[in-house]
Formats: C-alpha cells, sequence, structure tokens
C-alpha cells in the first residue's frame, strides 16, 4: 500500500519563505549599490564645482556623472520593483492564502519612478554625426527638442559634453533654445549650467531672456527670485530700462498688475536716466499711479536743469505738472534750487487751487 505524502501544516509555504527571503537578500543588494551611486554622483558633482577656473569641466567627468545618474535611477526603480513584489508576497504569506498565478511585473516604464532617462552621450553623438553628414537642420531641430524636452539637469549634461567635444556652437545653441521653455524650467537650466562651470552657455541663456515679450517677463522674474538668482532679475530690469516707450509702459503695467511693485520702482529708476523729452513722453503714456512713481523717481535723481526742462515739457499736462510739483514740495528744503528756477522761468510753484463750485458761498 503506497502511503500518501504528508500535507504541509496549514499557512506554512517553504518554497514562498524561500522566495521571500531570496528577494530580501536581492533589495539589500541594491539598496547598498543605490547609496553606493548615490554617494558617486555627489562626489563627481563636487569635483566638476572644484574645476579650475570653471570655465568648462572635464568631459570624462561629465560622462561619468551622466552614467552615475542613469545607474543610481536604474537601481532606484529595480528597488521600487522588488519591493513591491516583496510586499506582495509577505502580505500571501501572512494571509496563508494558496500561491496566486505569478503575474509578471509591470514593465520600468509603466511604473513611478521609471528609469527612462535618454543616452546623453548617444545623443551628443548623434548630433555631431549629423553635423559631419552636413545635415545641420536636423542637427538644429534635435538640439532644439533637447533643449525643451530634457530634464535641466540632463539638457546641461549634454550641453557639457557638447562643449568639450563639439560640433562648434552646438552647446550654445541647446542653452539658447532652453529659453522656449516654461520659466521655471528655463531658469532651472540655467542653474545647472552655472553649477557644471558653463559660463559661456549661461550667458547665452541669460543673453536670451532679454528676448521675452513683456508679458512673459513677470514670470520670469518670479522664477528667478524663487531660485534665488535676483541678481539676474535685477540685471533684466536694467536692460529693460532702455526699452522703447510702448514695452516700457507694458513691463510696468503688468509687473504691477502681478504686484510686483518693487520691480517697478527699479525699473522706473533705470528709465529716468533717458532724455527729457522721451521722459515727458513716458509719464503721458503710463497709468497715472505708475507716472507718479516716476516723477517721484525723478525729482530724487535728476538735476535741477533737468527737472526745469521736464517742467517745461508737461506744462501742458496740468495734472501731470501738478503731480511733478508734489514730489518736489514734498522736499522744499532739498529742492529749493529747482523750484527758484520754475520761479524765474513763470512756471508755477504752487498747486493749482481747486476749482470752486458755482453752488459755493460767495
Amino acid at each position: 500500500m503506497r502511503m500518501r505524502p504528508t500535507a504541509q501544516p496549514a499557512g506554512q509555504d517553504p518554497e514562498g519563505e524561500q522566495q521571500a527571503y531570496e528577494l530580501r537578500a536581492e533589495l539589500d543588494e541594491l539598496l547598498r549599490a543605490s547609496r553606493y551611486a548615490s554617494q558617486r554622483e555627489r562626489r563627481l558633482n563636487e569635483a566638476i564645482r572644484a574645476s579650475p577656473g570653471r570655465q568648462r569641466p572635464d568631459g570624462d567627468l561629465l560622462r561619468q556623472l551622466a552614467q552615475a545618474r542613469t545607474l543610481r535611477e536604474g537601481l532606484g526603480a529595480r528597488c521600487l520593483q522588488l519591493s513591491d513584489r516583496l510586499e506582495a508576497l509577505e502580505n500571501r504569506l501572512r494571509s496563508r492564502q494558496p500561491e496566486p498565478q505569478p503575474a509578471q511585473a509591470p514593465p520600468p516604464q509603466d511604473r513611478p519612478g521609471r528609469s527612462d532617462r535618454p543616452d546623453i552621450g548617444a545623443l551628443a553623438e548623434r548630433v555631431a554625426a549629423l553635423h559631419r553628414a552636413g545635415a545641420f537642420a536636423e542637427a538644429t531641430e534635435l538640439l532644439s527638442r533637447a533643449a525643451t524636452g530634457l530634464d535641466p539637469a540632463d539638457a546641461a549634461l549634454l550641453a557639457g559634453m557638447l562643449s568639450r567635444r563639439g560640433p562648434t556652437g552646438a552647446s550654445l545653441h541647446l542653452a539658447r533654445s532652453a529659453a522656449q521653455c516654461a520659466p521655471e524650467q528655463a531658469v532651472a537650466m540655467l542653474a545647472e549650467l552655472r553649477e557644471l562651470g558653463l559660463a559661456e552657455e549661461a550667458t547665452e541663456l541669460f543673453h536670451a531672456f532679454w528676448g521675452y515679450p513683456a508679458s512673459a517677463l513677470p514670470a520670469l522674474l518670479a522664477a528667478l527670485e524663487r531660485a534665488g538668482q535676483g541678481a539676474d532679475g535685477a540685471t533684466l530690469l536694467w536692460e529693460w530700462g532702455s526699452a522703447p516707450t510702448p514695452e516700457l509702459t507694458a513691463l510696468a503695467t503688468g509687473l504691477r498688475r502681478t504686484g510686483r511693485h518693487a520691480d517697478v520702482r527699479t525699473l522706473l529708476r533705470q528709465a529716468a536716466g533717458r532724455p527729457t523729452a522721451e521722459l515727458a513722453a513716458l509719464a503721458t503714456e503710463l497709468p497715472t499711479e505708475l507716472a507718479t512713481v516716476l516723477l517721484h523717481e525723478l525729482a530724487a535723481l535728476r538735476p535741477p536743469v533737468e527737472l526745469v526742462k521736464l517742467a517745461a515739457a508737461l506744462e501742458s499736462s496740468p495734472e501731470l505738472y501738478g503731480r511733478l510739483l508734489a514730489a518736489l514740495l514734498a522736499d522744499g528744503a532739498r529742492h529749493r534750487t529747482t523750484l527758484a528756477a520754475l520761479r524765474s522761468t513763470g512756471l508755477p510753484t504752487e498747486p493749482a487751487a481747486a476749482p470752486r463750485s458755482r453752488w459755493g458761498r460767495r
């Protein structure tokens, strides 16, 4: 008589327990490797930041940094896969349920934390190959797509490789094209370029910011401010201080509408150096509140002879003349010379009396 095999006690699953043990061991190994990759990435970043002169980082360091980032993200995705598999297996073992039909783990690209970053080195080689083949338009289009489609850190790495290997001008075009991104991404790219010591590429991107329309500049200034790049914002406002009157008016109005009042004052202070005729036209174009800010800045910055010329140019606009006069009278001791010059030329030095109602007391 054949003996029947002894049944396993309920809830025991030696094969499942062994599988869980192996998964834990593999996960431990991957976590250690991931920590090592993170440390290596950090050390490479530090080595690049310490490059002499920080004009051009070593190409080999950039290549190693790209590899370290790819490895770290790939390990992270694999750790997540194993962790999910281990959790599902342990839950099944705890519930003492029969083992279900094994399911294939979803592919990495369908899971959060995926590692689908492109091969930056291969992308740089493709750009170079297109140039060698004379396909310059295709290479330019590829660079433009990379600037807007890559993560800022990856785009900066690509710029670094192109700056070392060529083709000539490719890294500058890539940097310049990043200005087409949303302000947050463009500013992040600027910070990454500077972090890698790519000064020429960072300057190219920053100069591209000068081409932003007035309507887009408040968002760019806000992004620079959040990124701790306030000095860049001040430089942009300095450049915009010499913009044509319609563009300057549009920017000042947009800044006020978005609550960036300090930027309004900075912008109008930069504009205060224009010729008198332009300042009179600008004051006429600006909304009343902004015209008042401009006139107060002018009263504080311009010499008496220029203020007299400005007053004469505004005499035909009683409201603006009155606002300039109010700015001068607010500090009469300081503007004594200007007020005396106004009197000598026959211009008013007292606020105009408010008109009396015809029904007022006689």
